[in-house]
């Protein structure tokens, strides 16, 4: 058993407790989602002790040597003095300035951060209710002249979901903390191939690197590959072919399960197949974890590095607390 000092006060976490169902069970809010070590909501920083290695898996070197991990995962060899993650994560209210629907089940989502929030195209943000108590993570699939654009699937029965389909209108305030992950465009050579694939809302963090890579001025070849079991999930496709056909050196690729041949192309398939430079090529993979993660593992073992791939699995909320 492990002792837990949280704001001063001592707390005890039981075997193989977690720190976040420790201080949950004190009675203490921490923001959360996932509950599976990939959002960073629950982001917190070690005071005195270590943490283990595993709570601070995916964490940028500096986070780490700062102490700071994810209280869900984070399972204490020993007593730790812990804080908030403070000014690392930033946390600052934010107003909907507009909601449009980019498909049946997507919306897109116009925020104003109400002061400074620093943060890169294609990371993803905590979106907090502060009415609910709701937390949900999401790719920032744009962010200038002082605004961020996400883009929200609507779950049936998501309580976020809910609230943006029924409740949340242009003025609505809410709260976002972040940002987080590291699936964004910089130090690139602008002569190098990119390749893109994902899918669902996963095309948030590509649509958003697509758009930084030309605004800077890539010169090397874009590929996108974004994946859907049918036609009905796809979005902004009109936009992504007027793209293609003003960019020389952008192609767009859907890729439709229930239009795929006998050999069962899907999205894995689809890019392993048609990507053969891998030793000139940089991937950015995003959306769903099962198929970010076959992907990932099927791009390393053809020989590709594993600095070379930039990897956001989506990780849905747990059922208790649906997205």
């Amino acid at each position: 058993m492990a002792t837990l000092t949280f704001d001063g006060v001592a707390y005890e976490a039981s075997e193989g407790q977690t720190v976040l169902a420790a201080l949950e069970a004190a009675g203490i809010v921490l923001d959360n989602s996932c509950r599976a070590g990939v959002c960073q909501s629950c982001l917190v920083q070690s005071l005195d002790g270590d943490p283990p290695k595993a709570a601070q898996a995916g964490l940028s070197k500096a986070l780490a040597l700062d102490g700071y991990f994810m209280a869900c995962v984070c399972v204490p060899e020993a007593s730790m003095a812990i804080g908030r993650a403070g000014q690392v994560r930033q946390r600052i209210g934010a107003v909907v300035r507009s909601l449009d629907w980019l498909s049946d089940t997507v919306t897109r989502l116009i925020l104003e951060p109400q002061g400074t929030f620093t943060c890169r195209a294609g990371q993803f943000l905590s979106l907090i209710d502060p009415g609910s108590g709701v937390v949900r993570s999401y790719s920032i699939a744009g962010c200038h002249d002082g605004l961020i654009e996400l883009h929200i699937r609507i779950l049936p029965g998501g309580r976020m979901s809910s609230l943006v389909a029924s409740e949340i209108v242009p003025g609505y305030r809410m709260t976002i903390s972040g940002p987080s992950g590291a699936c964004f465009y910089e130090d690139l050579d602008p002569d190098r191939r990119i390749v893109l694939a994902g899918t669902g809302t996963g095309l948030a963090p590509l649509w958003a690197i697509l758009n930084d890579a030309l605004a800077q001025g890539h010169r090397g070849p874009i590929n996108l590959y974004h994946g859907a079991l049918d036609r009905s999930g796809l979005y902004l496709v009109k936009a992504l072919e007027a793209l293609q056909a003003s960019q020389p050196g952008f192609r767009y690729a859907p890729c439709i399960r229930d239009e795929t041949d006998a050999a069962g192309t899907d999205l894995v398939s689809v890019v392993t197949r048609a990507e053969t430079d891998l030793a000139h090529t940089t991937f950015f993979l995003c959306g769903d974890e099962v198929l970010v993660n076959r992907l990932k593992r099927a791009l390393f073992l053809a020989g590709v590095k594993l600095d070379r791939i930039h990897a956001d699995p989506f990780v849905p909320a747990q059922a208790k607390a649906a997205a």
